[in-house]
């Protein structure tokens, strides 16, 4: 090879380097923002917590409520069918 030629090898071999160095040091922060989310993250799902036990407990009765109420319309129905009320 001509040293010109080799000049240009190593000059694109220098440019992928500082490319590499680059992607380095860019993959560093989003290590260090991602290891703040996932903090952040878990903070908030244990503050939800209750929150979510609170819809579980609201959903337990809507649902008791309207099973209540079915098995109360069957019944007036079936008194009202018989004429027993």
């Amino acid at each position: 090879m001509d040293s010109k030629r080799l000049e240009r090898v190593e000059d694109k071999l220098d440019k992928v380097v500082d490319a590499i160095s680059g992607i380095n040091v860019t993959l560093a922060k989003q290590a260090v923002v991602l290891e703040e989310h996932v903090k952040r993250s878990t903070m908030l799902e244990e503050q939800f917590k209750p929150v979510r036990k609170h819809v579980d407990i609201v959903n337990g009765i809507l649902k008791l409520m309207g099973i209540l109420g079915t098995c109360g319309g069957l019944i007036h129905g079936l008194m009202k069918i018989l004429k027993v009320y």
